[in-house]
């Protein structure tokens, strides 16, 4: 029974999943700029969620081992170093947010705002 569920599924997602493909697809370079300002938005804020999760986990881990002779400057770079990637990251957001106000507008993504919709 499963693998004839996987099979219909199969055969059936494409149909589903082109056709919104297809018509989401942007008819002028306003819109494929849209479309990629949105992608790297995303990615960015994504990265930065991983990142913290990844720093917390490390944190969580190392915490208990601090006090250790054996591999504490090590500890004690990777959290240093942690916390300069993080800002790095948040940097490059804010200036990805600088661009997108200056280029597109104040209010982007709003229909009814001032600036023109994405």
């Amino acid at each position: 029974m499963r693998a004839f569920l996987t099979n219909i599924f199969i055969r059936v997602a494409p149909f589903l999943i082109f056709p919104s493909i297809a018509s989401a697809a942007p008819r002028t370079f306003y819109e494929l700029a849209c479309e990629i300002v949105k992608i790297i938005d995303t990615a960015s804020l994504t990265l930065i969620i991983f990142g913290l999760v990844v720093y917390f986990w490390g944190m969580a881990t190392g915490i208990p081992h601090f006090g250790d002779e054996k591999g504490a400057e090590k500890r004690k770079n990777l959290f240093f170093w942690g916390i300069v990637a993080l800002f790095v990251m948040v940097s490059i957001w804010g200036i990805v947010q600088i661009l997108q106000k200056s280029l597109f507008g104040e209010n982007y993504l709003d229909p009814s705002g001032g600036g023109a919709a994405c």
